[in-house]
C-alpha cells in the first residue's frame, strides 16, 4: 500500500472515532495522535504555526459564543441584562463547559484532516484516487494546495507592505492586504488553467509520475486504522460509548479501556507511518 492510501484511510478512522465518541477523553487522545503525526511526519516546508494559531481562535471563538449564548445550567456565573439579544439571561459554566467540548470536536477534526495537505502532497493525493474520480481529485488537489498559497502570499505581502511603511490601523487597512492576496490568487488560478492546458489535462488517460512504491508500513497504518474503525462502530451499536453531556449537571468523561480502546488504537497507528522517502 502506498503512504497517501494509508494516511487516507488513518485520516477516515480517526474521523469517524472523533465524531462518533464524544468523549472528550477519546477525542484528546486522538488530537493528541493527530498532532505528533503532524509533527513527525509533515512533508517538509509545511510549518505548523498558522495551523495552531488558527485553532486557537477557532476553539476560544466556540467556547466564548456557546457559554455567552447557550443560558442553561446549573451553575450560574453572572446575569446578562435582558435587553441585550441573544446575550441577555443567565451565563452558567455548563455553558462553557458545552462549549470547550464542542471546540475540542472541531479541533480535532480540523486537526485530522490537516494531515491531508500537510502529511502528503496534493498530487500523490489524485494518484491515489480511482480513474473515475481523477478530475474530482484534481479539483481536489488544487483547492488542497490553495491553502499553503495563500497563506504564503498573505505573510509575503504583509512583509513587503511593513517594508513600505504601511502599518495595520483597522478594518480599512486590511484592504492593502486583501487586494494583492486576491491578484495573487487569481494570477497563480489563471497559470495553473494554462499549466494544465498545455499538458493537454482532460485530453486522454492521465499519466502518473513515479511515486516511492508501496511498502509494509503505510498498510500497517492501514490495518490498525481499519480495526480502530470497526471497533468504533460495535462499540457504538453495542451501547459501549456514553458520550459526554454537559447538561444539566457535566458528567465525568469516560475512562474505561473499552470506551477509550479505539482512541488509543486510532493515535498508535500514526506512529506506525513511515517517513517520506527522500
Amino acid at each position: 500500500m502506498t503512504r497517501t492510501a494509508g494516511v487516507a484511510v488513518w485520516v477516515l478512522a480517526a474521523l469517524a472515532v472523533a465524531l462518533l465518541d464524544t468523549d472528550p477523553a477519546s477525542q484528546a487522545i486522538v488530537l493528541a495522535g493527530a498532532w505528533a503525526l503532524l509533527a513527525r511526519r509533515r512533508a517538509a516546508g509545511r510549518r505548523l504555526r498558522p495551523l495552531a494559531l488558527g485553532l486557537a481562535v477557532l476553539g476560544a471563538v466556540t467556547v466564548a459564543v456557546n457559554g455567552m449564548l447557550s443560558h442553561t445550567g446549573a451553575t450560574v456565573l453572572g446575569v446578562v441584562p435582558s435587553w441585550l439579544p441573544l446575550l441577555g439571561g443567565q451565563v452558567t459554566a455548563e455553558g462553557f463547559a458545552s462549549g470547550g467540548s464542542i471546540a475540542l470536536g472541531l479541533v480535532t477534526a480540523v486537526s485530522v484532516t490537516a494531515a491531508l495537505s500537510l502529511v502528503v502532497e496534493p498530487t500523490d493525493l489524485v494518484d491515489a484516487l480511482p480513474g473515475p474520480l481523477q478530475h474530482a481529485g484534481a479539483a481536489l488537489g488544487a483547492a488542497l494546495n490553495l491553502v499553503p498559497a495563500t497563506a504564503s502570499s498573505f505573510v509575503a505581502v504583509r512583509d513587503a507592505q511593513r517594508l513600505r511603511g504601511w502599518r495595520p490601523r483597522g478594518a480599512r487597512a486590511m484592504v492593502d492586504l486583501a487586494v494583492p492576496v486576491l491578484l495573487g490568487a487569481i494570477d497563480r488560478s489563471v497559470q495553473l488553467a494554462e499549466s494544465m492546458e498545455a499538458r493537454a489535462f482532460g485530453a486522454g488517460r492521465r499519466t502518473r509520475m513515479a511515486g516511492g512504491g508501496r511498502s509494509a508500513g503505510p498498510a500497517a497504518v492501514a490495518v490498525a486504522s481499519v480495526v480502530a474503525l470497526a471497533s468504533v462502530v460495535v462499540i457504538s451499536a453495542a451501547g459501549g460509548l456514553s458520550g459526554w453531556y454537559a447538561y444539566p449537571v457535566p458528567t465525568v468523561p469516560s475512562v474505561t479501556p473499552l470506551a477509550l480502546a479505539p482512541a488509543i488504537l486510532v493515535a498508535l497507528a500514526g506512529a506506525l507511518l513511515p517517513p517520506e522517502p527522500r
